[in-house]
């Protein structure tokens, strides 16, 4: 909303009513209602009002669904106010968007370091258990060394 004054943050207050509708009151500001009027209603907002008074200025939003949470901020440099409404995540999730949605189940994804600490350790392995034995090369900590590195390899290729 663009304001004919800059308001103060802490004069700005939201509730919900019970009726549905959504208020937002800006003490100690005052304004033209027919510039603050829009042209054109957001989706799940199905009326707007404005009251005006020598106190404060509220405006009225009949929303489709509650609000569960509100933030309000100011914009830098100007005299605009930026009111955040947010909808329940219950209802969010329910929306026919979301359901659409095709979303993956979530993959184990092996995580970068845990990754490189196996191959690091694979290969110190192998290496350590060859320059231990170099005429027999595959004692026991060369094959666990070499186990290490083609496991970390299989699961880094399936998942």
């Amino acid at each position: 909303m663009d304001l004919d004054t800059k308001p103060i943050l802490d004069n700005i207050t939201g509730w919900q009513a019970k009726s549905g509708w959504f208020y937002i009151t800006l003490y100690q500001v005052t304004g033209d209602s027919s510039s603050l009027m829009p042209s054109r209603l957001p989706i799940g907002i199905s009326r707007f009002q404005i009251f005006n008074n020598e106190e404060s200025l509220q405006i009225g939003l009949r929303i489709n669904k509650p609000i569960q949470n509100h933030e309000f901020s100011l914009k830098k440099n100007s005299n605009s106010l930026i009111a955040s409404l947010h909808y329940s995540t219950e209802y969010l999730a329910q929306l026919d968007t979301i359901k659409d949605m095709k979303l993956d189940k979530k993959r184990f994804v092996m995580k970068n370091p845990l990754r490189n600490w196996l191959y690091i350790t694979g290969t110190g392995l192998t290496l350590s258990g060859i320059l231990q034995d170099p005429a027999h090369k595959l004692n026991n900590q060369t094959n666990v060394g070499i186990g290490l590195l083609l496991t970390t390899l299989l699961v880094d290729l399936i998942w």
